[in-house]
């Protein structure tokens, strides 16, 4: 950092009385000795800034090819592609995708560095607010990633970044702690997201709804389609569209038994830790799984109307399912809501661009990551608190460790935090 301040001192424009100084000797046309240092220690700082920005660009490089490759070999594990041969691993990790994935991992950290040194010499101060813009700054990197993942990252990042601001704000006293706020929050999100599933997955990421599919272990595609989505004349049972045979109560008391062991197929690493927290996360998942369904089951035969389904219907089964989580600690629960809001914002985002509330703007993923980034990198630098763990090993493992020089006093946990 000490070698950017010449470059700056000598980029400066000249004032006035110096126009005639510096530049050739009056007596014998030569120039100065001190002009000649000064062009040569300019020539070095530029050097040593190249060489280290390389040198960032190299170890952030290698270190997203890792990771790619990483995440290549346990997806290829856990397809169990061996009844086929061995897997093409080093293919996927060579591929354009894998490359512009570790591009980005090197060009983050390396423009990170270089825009915070020079914003530090600009501003004439170091505090966090530089490592702030220099995340933004930074964060128009993802230019070079594929569009796909511009826009997962993005989602990631709003999520992430709305959570630090507001954990942030609260334990600094600017905004209030509300009780079970994060509740509500994820029975807000689960309410919208169970009515997409039931009457608009296309506003869902294809992935996520296989999952809730897969998790639900009988709704498949068709027979929602036949049931809530498709016009009929008559009403259709849960038996007359394949769901179950049984009444939906004694169908949902199987249900969630039958849920339970593949929720609880949790890692084990320390035994009580373990134990404890699988049986909560498991009764969680196991009762927000029965009770959307169940619920759903109950309303619409109470209704006792043909298909289409009525879109209140979803969206009540889904707030009375978030409740849920409330087997979940506090800590969990703000996780969890920051885990169904990139979901959520992005199937709001398809529903109002379907609407025609609002427009597409090309690369706009690119500026709102970007923009995300600066309350991000704030956070990382002054409320590390308010990141959670992965988000901060991750940037610690990439940016490095924390440049700031200013230690807070440390006034509640995360688990104390409100969303």
């Amino acid at each position: 950092m000490k070698g950017l301040k010449p470059i700056r001192e000598h980029s400066k424009e000249p004032k006035d009385d110096d126009n005639l100084e510096g530049l050739e000797d009056p007596v014998n046309g030569e120039e100065s000795d001190e002009d000649e240092d000064a062009g040569v220690e300019l020539s070095e700082v530029i050097s040593e800034r190249v060489q280290h920005f390389v040198k960032r660009f190299a170890k952030g490089f290698g270190s997203g090819v890792a990771v790619y490759s990483g995440i290549k070999v346990v997806t290829a594990l856990m397809r169990n592609p061996f009844r086929e041969g061995l897997p093409k691993i080093r293919a996927d990790v060579l591929a354009k995708d894998g490359l512009k994935f570790a591009t980005f991992m090197g060009l983050f950290p390396s423009i990170y560095d270089l825009a915070v040194e020079l914003l530090e010499q600009y501003r004439g101060k170091r505090d966090d607010w530089n490592s702030a813009l220099a995340g933004g700054i930074a964060g128009l990197a993802m230019v070079v990633e594929d569009r796909t993942r511009r826009r997962i990252y993005c989602l990631f990042a709003i999520a992430r970044a709305i959570g630090a601001m507001i954990s942030t704000l609260v334990k600094r006293g600017l905004l209030p702690s509300v009780p079970y706020s994060e509740t509500a929050l994820f029975c807000s999100c689960t309410s919208f997201l169970v009515y997409c599933t039931a009457l608009q997955p296309q506003y869902l990421f294809t992935g996520y709804y296989k999952s809730v599919l897969k998790w639900s272990r009988d709704y498949t595609d068709e027979k929602l389609k036949k049931l809530f989505r498709e016009h009929g004349d008559t009403f259709l049972t849960c038996a007359d569209v394949g769901l179950h045979d049984q009444n939906c109560t004694i169908h949902a008391a199987i249900d969630f038994a039958q849920s339970i062991p593949p929720f609880a197929k949790l890692p084990k690493q320390v035994l009580k830790t373990v134990v404890k927290n699988t049986f909560w996360s498991t009764a969680f998942l196991a009762t927000m799984v029965m009770v959307a369904k169940y619920a759903i089951c109950l309303l619409r035969n109470l209704q006792h109307r043909p298909p289409p389904l009525r879109p209140w219907i979803p969206a009540a089964a889904g707030i009375l399912a978030g409740l849920g989580v409330l087997f979940e600690g506090t800590h969990r629960r703000r996780e969890l809501s920051l885990f169904l809001i990139p979901h959520t914002l992005y199937a709001v985002y398809l529903w109002a661009k379907e609407a025609k509330i609002v427009r597409h703007i090309p690369n706009s993923s690119i500026l709102l990551f970007a923009l995300a980034l600066v309350p991000i990198m704030h956070a990382y630098e002054r409320e590390p608190e308010s990141l959670n763990l992965l988000l901060h090993s991750a940037l610690k493992f990439f940016v490095g460790k924390r440049m700031s020089t200013v230690e807070r006093k440390k006034r509640r946990t995360i688990s104390e935090m409100s969303i």
